[in-house]
This record gives C-alpha cells, structure tokens and sequence, in this order.
C-alpha cells in the first residue's frame, strides 16, 4: 500500500512539473524568474517531505519483517546504480562547495532571478532518488509533456507574430510565451522537444498489433503536427543558439536511425517538416505584415528568408518517397519496418555509417577551430566579418566576454576554489569582486548583471570548481552511453541519450536554469526507474 502511494504521489508530481510548471506565472513577466522557482521549489520541498515519510514506513515495515524484498527501491544496495552514485557524490560536492563558499547566503538560495544555489540544487538530488525508487514508467507523463510543452510553443509562435492570447503587465520582445526571456525558452526547449521528435522516431510499436489502425494514424499524426509547432517555435524565437541545438538533434537522430529502414526513413520527413515549417513561419509574416517583433538580422530570420529549408525540404521528401517505393518493391507482403538485409550485413553498415558520421563531426569541428582562431589572429580574407568565424569578447552578444571572463576568474581562484567553487550561482558574486573582471564585465554589459559564462561547463567551473563540473559532465555523458546502450533493446531509452545530448550541446552557448535544468535531472531519474522495472516511457 505504501509503495503504491508513492508511486501515485511521484506521478502526481510529475505531472505537475511536466504540465502545470511552464505556464505558471505570478503578474506576467514581473520577477517571472522568481515566480517559476518558488512554484518549482515549494512542490518539491512539499513532495520529498511526504516521500521521506513514505519511504521510512516502507523502510520501518520491511526492516521489521526482516525482509529485504518489501523494500528494495529502498534498501537492496545490490541495487544501487552507477548513476545513483554519481548523483550522491554531486550532491556531497554541492554541499561541500556550499560549506567552503565565501558567499554562503548567495549559495544558499542563488543568485537573485536565477535561484540555482543549494537549495535547488540539493532537492532535485532527493528527488532524483525518489522518483527513481517509487516511479514505475507510463505514458500519462509523456503525454502530459508533450501536450504542455506544444502549448508553450504554440504561445510562442503568435507572441512572436504580436498576437497575444494571454494579457500580460510587461511586453516586450525578449520575453516569450510563457517562459521568460528568449534564453529561458531556448533552454526549455532544447529538453522538451526531443520527447516528440524521438516519440515519433524511435517510438515502440510491439506490443500494438491489436491497435486499430487509425488510431496508430492518429497518434502518428499529432506527433507530425507537434513536430511542426516545435520547429516553427524555434524558427520564431530568434536566437541563433536554436541551431545548435538542431545540429546535435539530427545528428544524434541520424546516428541511431541507421540502425533501422523504418526510422532512417521516418528522419527524412523529419527534415522535410523542419523545411515545411520554415516556409510556414514565412507565411505568416506575410499574412501578418509587420506583426513579426524580434530582430529582422538574425540568423534564425535569414535562414527563414533563404531557399535553404525549401530546397532540404524538397530533398529529404524525395529520399523519404524513395525509401518508401524500394521498402514496399523489397518486402512486399511483410511487416514493414523491419531493419537491414542480415545481422553481419547491417552491423558493417552501421559501422561504417558511424564512422563517416564521426569523422565528418571531428574535422568540422577541428577545420571551424582553426579557421576562427587563424581569423581572430591575423584576419582571412572574406572571414574577417563573418561572427560565426571571429571569436572576441562581443562574439555571440557578449558571450566572448562572459567565457574570457570565467576562464579568467577560475585561473585566479585559490587551490581550493579551484577543486570545490566558489559556491553554487555565486560566479555573479565572486566576478564582481574582482575590480578587473566587474570593469571588463561593466564595458560589455553595462549595467546588466552577469550571473554565468553563457556555457554551462565553464559556469559549473567557476561555481562547483573542477570536481563538481567532472561529476556532473560524468552523470551526464554516462547516461548517454547507457541509454544508447538500452535502446538497442528498448528503443524507448534513446529519447533519455537525445534529450541529454541536445540539452549539453545548447548550453555550450547557454546555462542551466529552473525551467531546463531540473527537467534534464527528472529525465535521468524516469529513465534510472524504466531501467529498474525494465519498462518503456
């Protein structure tokens, strides 16, 4: 009865987290980042209090039993994952960082309008543990997320066109849907989105034979049309980071679709819905001329304006057509969807597509470096204007300066600092402690208060020092791997490896706040319980 209970009360929760949290605002924009922690943190700290008291009756009963079996979410340590343990030593360093920190009030609860001290920190943690323990899978949560977040965007999509469904105090263009700023949407995102995209790429059909077929349609269908929304949301956006984040999701969709013909396929017509919904956010603009508020230059309004989405439209729904006549010539009269000619055949395959991939990933990488360093040296010719290839400190808005100026800070921290922080969301802190740092930051950002490095990595340098950024870049990566791992079997856990690649990715140029950070933490704890009781999302 009481392992019942919890598992109604972690599903409760996260269907408020997953379904309520996005749209809760107190007066509009006003203090919002204020407003969505306090909604965030007192749910939390009301949940791990209700679930300690649940978990100690489990724990008293089954100890009182003598038996280990009543309780093992709770008390077989035979059962304690490699992931468990890196959440309890993030934890021990966030605490330790928070003890030695020089700005333990600022620690404690964050920077003010960001909040991502201790506090949350530490409860996200418990509740890692909790929803691992007590959560036992179901969709009701994937559907609930998916229906919110396609709301979110859908916000997005007429606040950006000026057609505003929600009266609000504050207007302006940098604030977005119900979120907060275009950063804050970004991040919520780059975590959200790829539920749909990998529902509808990776999504399992066993145990659907018994489906009527137009429900299988159906379903299919408003993962198309949530596809759509998303895409257009972050044309609509206007932050260039959006294209990172759509290069690491393709690329890690590609990399798993070649497993299988039906989802190599299927991640063709998702690149021609990409296109589809650039030409559709080009629509708009002329159907409401003038109505579109953000910055005409951007790189999201140029790519939009350009032939680009158009013309990889038109390809990627030739070879999805294609695929499609040679699948029905090959295996007529069999179930469709099967994967590649024979187990030897289709692992050389493979193989050699990922080396290709990674090859290709490596030398673009290395070839960008060296021509933005060369360029930001001594200047190339037809380069030397082009931001994408010039690195200083007004790269990416102001993002140069905020990652010299991390790298700065933690080169001139003491030993200890170095290895523990200067306390969780206390880089604002210590930064404007240093006459040096606080001047160059005051010359880019005049009076705007800088609270990271715009990368998340170098923010958790500077904040947790050098062991917290290796145990949570560990947790992170190691997830990834496992869950690649999984969805060889269970093609469910490929969504968990997506969500924390494209996450990662993003926040290179971007940070973890309380509307992306805790879903990314809540992902690896539904995706510890379906590896627990071997279920699927």
């Amino acid at each position: 009865m009481a392992k019942k209970a919890g598992k109604l009360f972690v599903t409760a929760y996260l269907l408020l987290i997953f379904g309520i949290y996005p749209f809760y605002m107190r007066e509009g924009y006003v203090d919002i980042g204020r407003a969505k922690y306090e909604f965030f943190i007192y749910c939390s700290l009301a949940a791990l209090g209700i679930l300690a008291l649940i978990g100690v009756f489990v724990g008293c009963r089954a100890l009182a039993k003598g038996l280990r079996e009543h309780a093992p979410y709770l008390i077989d340590w035979d059962k304690v994952s490699m992931t468990d343990l890196l959440v309890l030593m993030y934890a021990a360093e966030i605490f330790l960082s928070f003890v030695m920190s020089d700005y333990r009030q600022e620690a404690l609860w964050g920077t003010e309008g960001w909040f991502m001290g201790t506090v949350l920190l530490l409860s996200l943690c418990g509740m890692y543990f909790f929803t691992s323990r007590f959560w036992e899978g179901g969709r009701a949560v994937r559907y609930t997320a998916l229906l919110a977040s396609g709301g979110v965007f859908v916000l997005g999509i007429l606040d950006r066109f000026s057609v505003y469904l929600i009266p609000l105090e504050i207007r302006q263009a940098s604030f977005i849907s119900t979120l907060g700023n275009i950063n804050w949407f970004c991040g919520y995102f780059s975590v959200l989105f790829p539920v749909g995209v990998c529902s509808f790429l990776f999504g399992e059909e066993k145990g659907r034979e018994n489906s009527r077929r137009w429900s299988v349609k159906a379903e299919r269908g408003l993962y198309i049309l949530y596809m759509i929304v998303g895409f257009m949301a972050g044309f609509c956006q206007g932050s260039s980071s959006i294209f990172l984040f759509y290069g690491a999701l393709f690329y890690l969709s590609l990399w798993i679709a070649v497993e299988n013909r039906k989802w190599l396929k299927d991640f063709f017509y998702l690149i021609f819905l990409w296109g589809v919904s650039a030409i559709l956010v080009r629509g708009i603009g002329f159907l409401l001329p003038g109505g579109y508020n953000y910055d005409r230059d951007s790189l999201c309004a140029r790519v939009i304006d350009s032939p680009l989405p158009f013309w990889a439209g038109i390809a990627a729904l030739g070879i999805y057509l294609f695929m499609g006549h040679r699948e029905k010539a090959e295996y007529s009269g069999r179930k469709q969807g099967t994967d590649w000619g024979g187990g030897a055949q289709k692992c050389r395959r493979v193989n050699t597509t990922h080396k290709i991939m990674a090859a290709f990933l490596v030398f673009g990488a290395a070839g960008w470096a060296v021509l933005t360093g060369i360029n930001t040296w001594m200047g190339i010719p037809g380069l030397s204007g082009r931001e994408e290839f010039l690195f200083n400190q007004a790269w990416g808005h102001g993002r140069g300066a905020a990652i010299y100026s991390a790298v700065q800070m933690y080169g001139r921290m003491p030993f200890l600092h170095k290895l523990l922080g200067v306390g969780p969301d206390c880089f604002s802190a210590y930064a404007y402690s240093l006459p040096e740092t606080a001047v160059m930051l005051r010359e880019n950002f005049g009076q705007n208060r800088l609270t990271n490095a715009h990368n998340e990595l170098l923010t958790c340098l500077v904040n947790t020092g050098i062991l917290g950024a290796a145990l949570y870049l560990s947790l992170l990566i190691y997830n990834v791997k496992k869950c690649m791992k999984k969805g060889e079997k269970n093609p469910s856990f490929y969504l968990f490896s997506v969500c924390i690649v494209c996450y990662l990715v993003h926040n290179m140029v971007s940070f973890a706040q309380v509307l992306n950070f805790p879903f990314i933490i809540l992902l690896l704890a539904m995706g510890e319980a379906l590896h627990r009781h071997q279920r699927e999302f």
